[in-house]
C-alpha cells in the first residue's frame, strides 16, 4: 500500500467519523416541541374553554359556552370544548416541586396538538382572578421551557358582579400568564376591538341580559376560531 493510498484511507476513516458522530448527535437532539407538532390533515381544530369558577355551571361557563358556541360557527372545521376546573382537584405548584392533583388530565388535553386555542374564563373576586384560575396558570411553568403551549390562541373572560368591577384589571393578568409560554393573545376582533370578553352578573345568575357583555363574548369566541383556523392553515377565503 503507498503512502498516498493510506492517506486517503485515514481521510477517509475520519470522515465517516465525523458524519457519524454529526449522525448521532442529531439523532439525540430533543423532539420538536408539542405545540410545533401539526395535526392530521383531517384533524379538525378545536377550541378550549377553561372555566375557573368555583360555581360549576354558572355565569362564567354561561359565558365560555357562548364564546364556544360562536367559534363553533365559524367554520366546520371547528370542534370544542369546555373543561370547568371544579371538576378536577388542583393544588397550588410549587416551583421544582411534586404535585398530586389532576393536571396532568388538563395538561393532555389543552397541549394536544389538535388544540388550536383556548379560552380562559374567570369569575373577578376581590379584584383578583379566582383561586382556582390562579391554581391553573401556577402549573405552566414547565410550558416555558417545553412550549407546549406556544403558538396556541388565547381568549380571555372575566365575570364581574357589577359592569365596572375589575374584568379588565383581571384579565390583563391571565393576558400577561398566556404569554408567557407564547400564546397569541386576541380580543374581540372587529369592529369594536375589545382585548377580551367582560360580564356582569346581575346578581340573578343571568348574564344573558348583559347585551354588551354577550356580544364581547361572541365576538371573541369568533375571533379566537379565525385565528386558530389560519395558524392551522386552515383559514376562510
Amino acid at each position: 500500500m503507498t503512502t498516498h493510498d493510506i492517506i486517503n484511507r485515514r481521510h477517509f476513516i475520519e470522515t465517516a467519523g465525523v458524519a457519524a458522530a454529526a449522525a448521532g448527535f442529531l439523532g439525540s437532539a430533543a423532539p420538536a416541541r408539542a405545540a410545533d407538532a401539526p395535526p392530521a390533515a383531517n384533524a379538525k381544530v378545536r377550541i378550549v374553554g377553561i372555566s375557573g369558577s368555583h360555581r360549576k355551571g354558572k355565569t362564567t361557563a354561561t359565558g365560555l359556552q357562548m364564546a364556544l358556541d360562536s367559534a363553533k360557527a365559524v367554520s366546520p372545521e371547528i370542534e370544542t370544548e369546555l373543561i370547568e376546573l371544579m371538576d378536577y382537584k388542583l393544588l397550588p405548584a410549587v416551583p421544582g416541586g411534586e404535585i398530586e392533583d389532576d393536571y396532568a388530565r388538563i395538561h393532555a388535553k389543552i397541549t394536544d396538538p389538535s388544540v388550536g386555542g383556548i379560552i380562559l374564563g374567570s369569575p373577578v373576586y376581590f379584584s383578583n382572578m379566582s383561586a382556582l384560575m390562579k391554581m391553573f396558570i401556577e402549573h405552566f411553568g414547565p410550558y416555558k421551557k417545553s412550549g407546549a403551549l406556544s403558538n396556541k390562541v388565547a381568549g380571555v373572560l372575566t365575570v364581574a358582579g357589577v359592569r365596572n368591577g375589575g374584568q379588565e384589571g383581571v384579565a390583563q393578568s391571565i393576558m400577561a400568564a398566556a404569554l408567557g409560554v407564547e400564546m397569541i393573545v386576541v380580543g374581540d376582533g372587529r369592529p369594536t376591538g375589545h382585548s377580551g370578553a367582560t360580564l356582569w352578573n346581575n346578581a340573578k345568575d343571568d348574564i344573558t341580559q348583559d347585551e354588551f357583555g354577550c356580544s364581547t363574548a361572541k365576538g371573541l369566541g369568533k375571533r379566537v376560531a379565525e385565528v386558530a383556523l389560519r395558524m392551522a392553515g386552515k383559514a376562510r377565503s
